[in-house]
């Protein structure tokens, strides 16, 4: 699955520290002729797997493969190495290949031959269908991988699709995932907090920062060989991609990252997760990691929480990224740093199986410098959730710019931060037609040069820690806060501001039905914004930005 996305000057990256140079080999997206291993492949081996081969073969050439996953499991592989499967075969089991790669050699799982995906079916025998464990330098792509059990709440287990992690106090580099389709999870829905008085089977509360959230799709975490007496090294992945992949039905998450910190019954406490202020010595995020073009759905199944959980990063992009019904949050970031949210699509989020929130994107507790802008937020339970909500985390820090936020069901906005923390949302369009809340809540939030147009008479407006400046307000009786001392009252003369419609995953994101959201020339938004320094000088449909800005997501231009 690879989308061709609009190519627009708005589709630049942003200023933070680029990936390394990790080369992608045997890709494919979908059913097709598997591609050749490239060039590169010529430092290593090629490996062929088919159900249909023999474990006593050389298994160095399509004709004499091995079969089994004992096989593969039990070799080490090496530098350059390609490990390939045959296309439509279905293994059953983990597979979990052993040995390292190198920056310029990595070692790359694929397939070979013509049809479907090769698939590893854990069948909810195995934690993992596909694992990779204290190693580093792998290429993963058009592979399908999945681990049901069953149909029933006690069907739902500590499972994951593709799983990757270590424990050995390294930095572990250089993890690709390209063109692979994860899906049918049944994994178990353990949550930080909560109530234990509510647990049921498959559903947990009160199970603490390291044995919540770890189950789904594609995880990336971490832990420690003895959680009493921790060792003083954390271990740290860097360098991770993930891309043109599809992650469907797979529960408790779809895309989840995690760092340990030691918060289990009985474990010491490391903090390398779990920091305590903006400059926390003992704070150790994974790095440079970028999630761009994945599919991700959670409409079959009613214990999918999040689309993505990105917790402890530090130089994250998320981007161009499609997120449709999923449970809790579209897109949620915790402890994380330097990270950006742009040009993603999500919708229809709501809540499923115990979780409380339900948002289409979150700028959670612990996250400093992060972006939010160029997303098209619709058809959720909430839009966009600001949730600095720990007292121990009063230093979080976020930007919210050229969004669209329209028709999201109990309010467009919703804060729920706590003193110290600073979020700055300026130049956002934001259409409310069923919510009796526009903006919802409390936090720290300054709001400038934002349209808010409601359908729904005097849909309300939070102050309370809030504070409003040269905004747009328009519709059926919109709520003016009373601090903001140079408001705009109007039609704001959206182009069809009812024609928003939702991307495929064929073709990716629909970010052009933003563009509904046009304002006329005669708009009263237009050259009635305040100049916003280190603005990103671009605005939702990569118009530049002038001296003298329109109110709103879009340049009238």
């Amino acid at each position: 699955m690879k989308w061709n996305l609009p190519s627009r000057s708005r589709r630049r990256a942003p200023a933070i520290t680029a990936l390394s140079a990790i080369a992608v080999t045997v890709v494919t997206a979908g059913v097709g002729v598997m591609a050749a291993p490239a060039a590169q492949a010529d430092t290593g081996t090629t490996y062929y797997v088919s159900t249909s081969g023999i474990d006593s073969n050389s298994g160095t050439s399509a004709t004499s493969p091995w079969a089994s996953l004992a096989k593969v499991n039990a070799t080490t592989f090496h530098p350059g190495d390609h490990l390939l499967f045959r296309a439509g075969d279905t293994w059953t089991g983990q597979l979990w290949p052993k040995g390292s790669g190198t920056s310029s050699a990595p070692i790359t799982i694929g397939g070979y031959g013509s049809g479907n995906k090769p698939a590893f079916a854990g069948a909810g025998r195995v934690p993992d269908a596909v694992k990779l464990w204290n190693q580093q330098y792998w290429t993963i792509t058009g592979i399908d991988a999945s681990n049901y059990a069953g149909k029933s709440t006690s069907d739902l287990k500590d499972f994951r699709a593709i799983h990757i992690g270590g424990d050995n106090s390294q930095t572990l580099s250089g993890f690709v995932i390209n063109g692979v389709r994860a899906h049918d999870v049944t994994g178990v829905d353990n949550w930080v907090g909560g109530s234990t008085s509510n647990n049921r089977p498959g559903i947990n509360f009160q199970m603490g920062w390291d044995r919540a959230k770890n189950t789904g799709g594609i995880v990336f975490n971490t832990t420690v060989p003895n959680i009493a007496a921790p060792p003083g090294t954390p271990t740290i992945l860097n360098d991770i991609l993930i891309e043109n992949s599809s992650v469907e039905n797979t529960s408790w998450g779809g895309i989840v990252l995690k760092q340990y910190s030691g918060t289990s019954p009985g474990a010491k406490a490391t903090g390398w997760g779990l920091r305590t202020s903006a400059t926390d010595s003992r704070y150790s995020p994974f790095t440079n990691v970028t999630i761009q073009g994945n599919y991700i759905i959670q409409a079959g199944t009613a214990y999918g929480a999040n689309g993505m959980l990105i917790d402890d990063v530090r130089n994250g992009l998320v981007q161009n990224n499609l997120v449709d019904r999923v449970g809790t949050s579209g897109i949620e970031f915790d402890y994380s740093d330097h990270v950006v949210a742009q040009h993603n699509e999500v919708t229809g989020t709501t809540v499923k199986a115990g979780g409380g929130d339900s948002n289409a994107l979150d700028t959670d507790m612990g996250v400093t410098n992060a972006v939010v802008q160029y997303n098209y937020l619709h058809d959720n339970n909430v839009g966009y959730l600001s949730c600095a909500c720990n007292t121990n985390t009063r230093f979080d820090t976020a930007t919210v710019r050229y969004n669209v936020l329209a028709n999201n069901r109990n309010t467009e906005i919703l804060l729920d931060s706590v003193s110290g923390s600073v979020t700055n949302v300026y130049n956002n369009t934001v259409y409310n037609t069923a919510g009796t809340q526009m903006v919802a809540g409390s936090g720290p939030t300054t709001f400038t040069n934002n349209i808010f147009y409601t359908s729904v008479a005097h849909a309300s407006m939070t102050t309370s820690g809030a504070s409003y400046h040269n905004n747009l307000y328009g519709g059926n009786g919109p709520t003016i806060p009373s601090g903001d001392s140079h408001p705009v009252v109007g039609n704001p003369q959206f182009a069809h501001p009812t024609a928003g419609g939702t991307g495929t995953p064929a073709t990716g994101p629909d970010l052009t039905a933003g563009l509904n959201w046009l304002i006329a020339a005669g708009s009263p938004a237009v050259r009635a914004g305040v100049a916003i320094a280190n603005n990103g000088g671009l605005d939702y449909n990569g118009a530049a930005i002038p001296t003298v800005p329109d109110i709103g997501a879009l340049q009238h231009h």
